[in-house]
This record gives C-alpha cells, sequence and structure tokens, in this order.
C-alpha cells in the first residue's frame, strides 16, 4: 500500500511527518469511530458532520483515497 500512497500524496512531501501511511489512515479511521462512539451516533456520516478533526488526522488522504478508488 506505500507505494500506491506516495504515489497519490507524497509526492510533494518533503518532511517525514508530511507524509501519508497507513498509520495515518488508521489514525483517522479509529478517531472517527471514537467520536462517534462517544457522540452516541448510529451513524458515522452524523458524527462527521458534527466533528471536525485536525487536518493532521488525515481526513482529506481518506477522502482522496476513497474518491481515487472509486474510480478504477
Amino acid at each position: 500500500m506505500q507505494p500506491i500512497f506516495d504515489i497519490l500524496f507524497n509526492q510533494d512531501a518533503t518532511e517525514p511527518l508530511d507524509k501519508v501511511t497507513i498509520h495515518t489512515l488508521r489514525h483517522t479511521f479509529e478517531s472517527q469511530l471514537a467520536i462517534k462512539k462517544l457522540m452516541n451516533h448510529n451513524d458515522i456520516n452524523a458524527t462527521m458532520r458534527y466533528a471536525k478533526l485536525s487536518k493532521c488526522s488525515g481526513e482529506v488522504h481518506v477522502n482522496k483515497l476513497i474518491q481515487n478508488l472509486m474510480n478504477i
């Protein structure tokens, strides 16, 4: 997966912390599920309307990955 992330996200990343890794996506997924549970939502979409994660959470990268996968 990392070579795919490098092509999709890391071409302009110069700092290690700016690079998207599997851990970045895992962290975003786990954060969204934790917030969903804390807010007692039945649907993750309801959670995403109210909970804004920090930019470093990888949410933008997750959305880009999903868009790219849907275009395959």
